[in-house]
């Protein structure tokens, strides 16, 4: 789906900053995939340090509504990541081009979340007529345990 793998040394000649170890670092990585990064908390493989013999859960979906707030939460935190290194190098087209990517995808994800499921915050479209969604529906105790 995304080419992860676009960060090379020609990149980087071509940023015009200080030629410090930690951009080294970044530099020569390897992006995680959404998922992964999700998982390990942190975009860029190189950076990340697993803690002795941690392994990350592996987080599983119940139905399709955890699904879209899961994938929700894994594009939206790739682009939050990519945001975060944006506001220090905004000059980086690569990475601005995988941000923009990544949001375009958390925006589709939302819609189709409150198209089904109603409004996700005070920001949402779905909020424009009333009655409002979460009038009609169980309260997410009453989903799970209740129903």
């Amino acid at each position: 789906m995304y080419n992860y793998n676009f960060i090379n040394d020609d990149w980087f000649r071509n940023m015009n900053v200080n030629n410090n170890s930690y951009i080294n670092n970044i530099v020569n990585s390897k992006l995680f995939n959404p998922t992964d990064a999700y998982n390990y908390g942190n975009l860029y493989s190189n950076l990340y340090s697993q803690y002795k013999n941690y392994r990350p859960t592996v987080l599983t979906a119940g139905n399709e509504k955890e699904q879209l707030l899961l994938d929700l939460s894994r594009i939206a935190f790739a682009a939050h990541e990519l945001n975060l290194y944006l506001d220090l190098y905004p000059n980086d087209e690569s990475m601005l081009s995988l941000f923009n990517d990544y949001r375009r995808e958390a925006n589709s994800i939302m819609r189709q979340y409150e198209a089904k499921y109603g409004p996700l915050s005070i920001n949402s479209d779905s909020l424009e007529k009333g009655p409002f969604a979460w009038e009609k529906m169980p309260w997410p105790w009453e989903e799970r345990y209740y129903v």
